[in-house]
């Protein structure tokens, strides 16, 4: 039979391996910081800052990009992961709403050339 101090060693050495397990970090998402970046590139070179709902979200995944890096540097790696799945979801927003702006711009001058066309009054 063990005595009351093996098992208060037992004890011991069960609470110090749960307590590395708990609080063991998870690896920095730099696939996903990547992924980020490439996405808030793509949203700037398909012009989102001219379109301003577009600009706002362009805005607020760059904001988020920062606000990620800060918590990979404070270690805490798990909540920038979820800072950096907004930032890309925004900045994919942005890249869509600046190509639904151009399409749009592009459908009305169709209908206007359609009209000119249709009532004579072309323009060479």
């Amino acid at each position: 039979m063990k005595s009351i101090s093996g098992w208060t060693a037992v004890g011991v050495s069960a609470a110090a391996v749960m307590g590395m397990v708990g609080c063991a970090a998870t690896a920095p998402p730099n696939a996903r910081v990547a992924s980020s970046e490439a996405a808030i590139r793509a949203a700037q070179e398909t012009g989102s800052r001219n379109v301003p709902r577009a600009a706002l979200h362009l805005k607020l995944a760059e904001e988020q990009l920062e606000n990620a890096k800060a918590l990979i540097r404070d270690n805490e790696n798990k909540r920038a992961e979820y800072v950096l799945m907004r930032a890309e979801a925004d900045a994919e927003l942005a890249i869509s709403l600046s190509r639904t702006s151009s399409s749009n711009a592009q459908a009305g001058a169709a209908v206007d050339a359609a009209r000119a066309v249709r009532t004579g009054t072309t323009t060479p």
